[in-house]
């Protein structure tokens, strides 16, 4: 049979079609693998646990086949408003699934908060105003977004969906665990096991978290290592709602400047976001060398490349302990503050610590005529509380730079002191003009 020009140039044009198509196919392809890969090294790396890890390998590769965002959740705890570099760490991991094409979708915990929630050690926190929790709440946003890319972040309250509840559904949900599984929990075992008091309703909180997973469709919950008890109860949920149950993927849980506790507001061994930039640098600066490399995996936001190269600089000796600290005090707060700061800080810390001279860049404060030396010192922010104050002054650890130790609290500051130079401990120095 003798196939005419037309068709003849038909079956080309289509055969040429199908082969373009067929590379196009193979390239996005191979372009999604690579992808893939890149992605599933990055989200394992800095983390404790990815539970089940197997799931979250379908979930992502289906994620990007299909080209829909995967939901990652995170929740904050509205009863203060203070936030230090230990919480952000799985923000940071939030994060790092947003800059690459996921939406991250932070919990606002504000109907536990107003109930009182079990995450103290001994005893029950108690339950908050909707007021407090609102302002607490916005602080603490303000903080996050530090990290977090807000176009690419959900903030959702618990009140949205806890609101209009009933009895019904608190006894559905509550049929669908176990007391024997909710005092397996650990804070609750030890509690018990301590003699302390465990309410009714704090046995709820596991349960409300787990809902909240069901509400939001989570596809991923991100909590530090002692949150997988709760993490796990999403999972549960969604099951039994007929949802893909999410993966857990848990953090550790930060050292503290201390080096031997983790780092807590209550323990004093933190630094605050909203520290000023050579506060952060000074206490970075004062952290064990031991806990340098987990600070700079878990605190500075670098590759898993980027890290090893450090690791393997400092344990063969290329870069000594001192400069790698400096060079992670600089990196943090750049991060929060901006390169120029971060550079400006380093700079500081060198005419302070190593040259023992006052910084040339200074705080200054000009309503400090008759007040007393405590009043000064809280309202500057120069010490976190008046308490703190009288510890610091009771140490000699407030005076004059390069100066006299001021020892009375109650001591006021007369037209004498224009143009001294305040230092309250190693970092802090505050200029009264």
């Amino acid at each position: 049979m003798i196939i005419g020009l037309n068709a003849l140039n038909e079956v080309r044009i289509l055969t040429s079609v199908y082969s373009i198509m067929s590379q196009c196919n193979i390239t996005r392809d191979i372009n999604l693998d690579r992808e893939f890969s890149t992605q599933l090294k990055a989200f394992k790396f800095g983390v404790s646990e990815v539970t089940p890890g197997p799931e979250f390998e379908k979930m992502l590769k289906h994620s990007l086949d299909n080209n829909k965002p995967l939901r990652v959740k995170c929740g904050i705890d509205p009863t203060a408003s203070d936030v230090h570099l230990g919480h952000l760490v799985p923000y940071r991991k939030m994060r790092q699934f947003q800059d690459l094409g996921h939406t991250g979708v932070v919990i606002v915990g504000d109907y536990t908060a107003s109930i009182g929630d079990p995450t103290g050690k001994i005893e029950s926190r108690p339950a908050l105003d909707p007021e407090v929790i609102k302002k607490n709440t916005e602080k603490y946003m303000e903080q996050l977004f530090t990290v977090l890319d807000p176009d690419k972040t959900e903030i959702r309250y618990q009140s949205e969906w806890f609101k209009d509840i009933g009895l019904v559904d608190v006894l559905k949900w509550a049929s669908q665990t176990t007391v024997a599984k909710l005092l397996s929990h650990d804070t609750f075992a030890n509690r018990l096991e301590q003699g302390n008091a465990l309410s009714l309703h704090e046995l709820f909180y596991p349960m409300l978290q787990g809902i909240d997973s069901v509400f939001i469709k989570a596809d991923v919950e991100l909590g530090g290592s002692d949150q997988k008890f709760n993490v796990l109860m999403g999972r549960d949920y969604q099951r039994n709602a007929g949802l893909r149950p999410q993966v857990a993927i848990l953090l550790p849980i930060i050292t503290g400047t201390c080096g031997t506790q983790k780092m807590s507001k209550s323990l004093g061994n933190y630094i605050g976001i909203l520290d000023r930039p050579f506060d952060k640098f000074g206490k970075t600066m004062s952290i064990p060398d031991e806990i340098m490399l987990e600070w700079y995996k878990y605190l500075t936001g670098l590759s898993e490349e980027e890290y090893l190269s450090v690791k393997v600089a400092i344990e063969n000796g290329k870069i000594h302990p001192n400069d790698a600290k400096k060079a992670l005090a600089q990196k943090i707060v750049s991060f929060f503050h901006g390169e120029a700061e971060g550079v400006s800080c380093r700079d500081q810390f060198e005419t302070v610590f190593k040259k023992k001279l006052v910084p040339d860049q200074l705080d200054e404060y000009a309503d400090w005529r008759g007040k007393a030396l405590l009043d000064i010192l809280a309202e500057t922010k120069l010490v976190p509380s008046k308490k703190e104050g009288r510890r610091m002054i009771g140490q000699n650890a407030v005076g004059i730079a390069e100066g006299e130790k001021l020892v009375d609290p109650a001591m006021v500051l007369d037209e004498s002191f224009k143009g001294q130079v305040l230092k309250v401990g190693k970092r802090k120095f505050l200029k009264l003009t």
